[in-house]
C-alpha cells in the first residue's frame, strides 16, 4: 500500500504543477490505465494520451488548482479540498470548493481520480 506521505505529497504535487505549468511533474502522477472524471459523471479521460489532452485544456485555460483544507488520506484513497481559477487575468473565474477523490495504486500512481464542483 501506498504510505500516507507519499499520497499527501502526490496531491500537493497535482496542485502545485498546474499553477506552474509543470506537464511533466503533473502526467507523472498518473498509471498508464488512469480513469479521470473531470467533473465526475460527465467527462471520463481514459489513459495517458486523453489525459494529455486535458493537460493542454489546463494550461490554455490558465487553470490555477490549491488547496484549501489538509489532505484526508484512508487506505490509499484521498480527498483533495480545493479552489481553482481560471481564465483570462482581469476575468478570472472562481470556483469552489472543488472535492477531488484520487485512487493510488501500490507504485504511488493515480488510476482514478473523480472532481466534484458545481458545474456552471
Amino acid at each position: 500500500m501506498t504510505n500516507r506521505e507519499t499520497i499527501i505529497e502526490a496531491v500537493k504535487t497535482y496542485c502545485r504543477a498546474e499553477i506552474e505549468k509543470d506537464r511533466a511533474s503533473w502526467m507523472g502522477l498518473f498509471a498508464d490505465d488512469i480513469v479521470h472524471e473531470d467533473p465526475a459523471g460527465l467527462v471520463t479521460r481514459r489513459g495517458l494520451v486523453e489525459l494529455g489532452n486535458l493537460w493542454e485544456m489546463i494550461v490554455k485555460g490558465d487553470v490555477e488548482l490549491r488547496l484549501i483544507e489538509d489532505v484526508i488520506v484512508c487506505g490509499n484513497e484521498a480527498m483533495g479540498i480545493m479552489a481553482s481559477e481560471s481564465g483570462p487575468r482581469g476575468a478570472r473565474r472562481n470556483i469552489q470548493p472543488i472535492v477531488d477523490h484520487f485512487v493510488f495504486n501500490e507504485a504511488g500512481k493515480i488510476t482514478r481520480l473523480r472532481a466534484f464542483y458545481k458545474y456552471a
